[in-house]
């Protein structure tokens, strides 16, 4: 303060003490560059903790690449599927197209394996197990994949979302797609080696049988013709002697034809001849063997046809068809009709005998098998006479087919072979 002129000077001193504020502001200052240090210390170890983070993810997916395994998430609120560009790869789309669950299996999967893997996702799901499938995708055609996953599920248990794998197992479908296959070639191989075999044993003890039997008939009345030669009837003898001679004589020429054919040593010399006339005298040799049998058989139609083929060897098919009719028949009659039909000759032989199930009609041409063998009464023959029909057919250039209603309905073959212009 100043006082009156001339009087001593007074002042007054005011002294505050500030050092708590000073403390303050500095503990202030301290503290916020403390929390600027943590921040960017913080910021730094995100940083770093990121691009860790991302170097890991990018060994883990070239990793995953080099083994071709992908990696995918489902969201089942949305359907969206994001995965690596090593999925999508094995799925066969593009990095850039988008994949979801319908366009997984209403286009990428395989409609014929679509069913089956919803089945599999929805049974895993439901039973909250691991899922696994195998399927095969539209594109590239023949690429095979596999895909597993597991369920992540809500607090009420819904499902959320499937984390999961992708893995191209093309190369090893493959070679278990061989596999199998080899191995299915190599069971029927076996069913057929063995098939073979039982057909052999039966083929063996027939032949044993039917050569038997015309021996011993020959045999047996060559022996009487000899001891009472002037009571029996050279006829009926010599008539008797001449069927089982030439029943003997057609089954050792089917034997060697059999052979032949097998070795591709068959020979064929193709002749002119008329057709319709060698019809007509298998018809004339056979009737009798019908009707000691008490069977009609019957030519009800035959036209002048003429062919370039052997004929001894048509003459082998046209007898073993009707020969058989006879043998399967036990009553009723059989019926022969040729005609020429758009360049062709048309040979049917028709019976009302025991007729061929469906389950017999695939192997009915197959060497040594006789499909009706099982029915009433000993069928004879050696199981070849349908073999070679249709074997012999084929090598004129002709071919052969059969229906039959079933069991008990008869047979009707049907033979064609390429006819000359008249």
């Amino acid at each position: 303060m100043i006082g009156p002129i001339g009087s001593p000077a007074r002042f007054a001193l005011c002294v505050s003490d500030v050092t708590r504020e000073a403390e303050a502001r500095i503990e202030e200052r301290r503290e916020k560059a403390l929390l600027r240090s943590q921040a960017q210390l913080r910021q730094v170890i995100s940083e770093e903790a990121g691009q860790k983070l991302a170097e890991s993810r990018e060994l883990l997916e070239s990793a995953l690449s080099f083994a071709r395994v992908g990696a995918w998430e489902l969201d089942f609120s949305t359907g969206a599927i994001s995965c690596t560009d090593q999925c999508k790869l094995n799925m066969g789309i593009r990095r850039e197209d988008p994949l979801t669950e319908q366009s997984l299996f209403n286009e990428i999967m395989h409609p014929d394996d679509r069913e089956r893997v919803r089945a599999e996702l929805a049974d895993a799901i439901g039973h909250r197990r691991t899922y696994e499938a195998e399927y095969r995708i539209v594109y590239p055609a023949g690429r095979w994949v596999l895909a597993g996953g597991s369920t992540r599920y809500d607090g009420q248990g819904r499902p959320v979302r499937m984390l999961g794998f992708s893995l191209d197992i093309t190369a090893r479908k493959m070679g278990e797609l061989e596999h199998q296959r080899l191995a299915g070639v190599e069971r029927e191989a076996r069913e057929e080696s063995e098939r073979s075999s039982i057909a052999k044993d039966h083929f063996l003890a027939a032949v044993t049988h039917e050569l038997r039997s015309p021996i011993g008939v020959i045999l047996n009345w060559a022996e009487m013709l000899q001891r009472f030669s002037t009571r029996l009837d050279a006829v009926t003898v010599g008539g008797t002697i001449q069927r089982s001679a030439r029943q003997l004589s057609m089954m050792v020429d089917d034997l060697l034809d059999t052979g032949a054919i097998v070795s591709g040593k068959l020979s064929i010399d193709p002749v002119e001849f008329s057709l319709d006339a060698l019809v007509g005298d298998i018809a004339d040799g056979l009737r009798f063997d019908a009707q000691r049998k008490g069977l009609q058989l019957e030519v009800t139609a035959r036209e002048p046809v003429r062919v370039r083929a052997d004929e001894a060897r048509i003459r082998q098919i046209v007898w073993n068809l009707a020969g058989n009719a006879i043998k399967f028949c036990e009553s009723g009659g059989i019926t022969m009709t040729l005609t020429r039909q758009a360049g062709w000759a048309v040979l049917q032989v028709s019976d009302t005998g025991c007729g061929i199930s469906a389950n017999a009609m695939e192997k009915i041409f197959d060497r040594f098998e006789q499909v009706n063998a099982g029915h009433a009464g000993r069928v004879g023959g050696l199981g070849l006479g349908l073999w070679l029909a249709k074997t012999l057919t084929e090598r004129h250039g002709g071919d052969i087919a059969v229906r039959s209603d079933g069991a008990g309905q008869g047979a009707t073959f049907t033979v064609r072979l390429p006819a000359l212009e008249t």
